[in-house]
């Protein structure tokens, strides 16, 4: 769209009237960020604007929609836009080689990391009943989804691993407190995110 033309053409006119004006900057702000955006955050932006716009009214609207292909989620401590699941299916289409599934060893460590954390390596190896290549835990670490937050006070001071806000952001989840209780796991070790585990390379 040519600059020129559209503010000659009258679209900040159509902007200014559109009752849903809130509502655009912030789905516009959202877009633009590859993180969750705070609410401290849309304060600062919003605090230079002295025409009384309802910033907060406008996000929890957003929140309360669901009909279109845009969901706006609370992750990680802020808001994110998602695509709605319904259209997965045209989704795989699209990527039709579809992502790699993270190895049930992967899934395992990070469930056991998500629920247990702080961590060390050998009460993972516990937890799972098996040994953990270090592989695995690099894997989850270069996706951003667990890093080591500090060392046990014990011999050989073993490093303490956590998941990150990343791993929050990724999985759709506001905190730590609305992961799925353990006792609606169907699969006994198999971590309960699995379902939503196809990541792409």
């Amino acid at each position: 769209m040519n600059l020129n033309s559209a503010v000659g053409g009258g679209v900040f006119q159509q902007m200014a009237a559109s009752p849903n004006l809130v509502q655009d900057q912030l789905l516009a702000l959202f877009l633009s960020s590859d993180t969750p955006l705070t609410r401290e955050q849309l304060a600062a932006v919003f605090a230079a604007k002295d025409d009384g716009n309802d910033w907060e009214a406008a996000l929890e609207g957003l929140l309360g929609q669901g009909s279109g292909p845009l969901v706006l989620r609370e992750v990680a401590g802020g808001y994110q836009l998602h695509i709605h699941p319904r259209y997965t299916p045209w989704l795989l289409r699209l990527h039709a080689q579809g992502p790699r599934r993270l190895s049930r060893a992967v899934l395992e460590t990070l469930a056991v990391i998500a629920y247990r954390q702080p961590i060390t390596r050998p009460e993972i190896e516990q937890w799972r009943g098996v040994s953990l290549g270090a592989q695995v835990l690099r894997q989850l670490q270069e996706r951003g989804w667990i890093d080591v937050v500090g060392h046990r006070d014990t011999p050989g001071r073993p490093a303490l691993w956590a998941t990150t806000d990343a791993f929050l952001a990724y999985f759709a989840l506001p905190t730590l407190g609305a992961l799925p209780e353990l006792e609606v796991i169907q699969d006994e070790k198999a971590v309960a995110l699995s379902s939503s585990a196809n990541v792409a390379d």
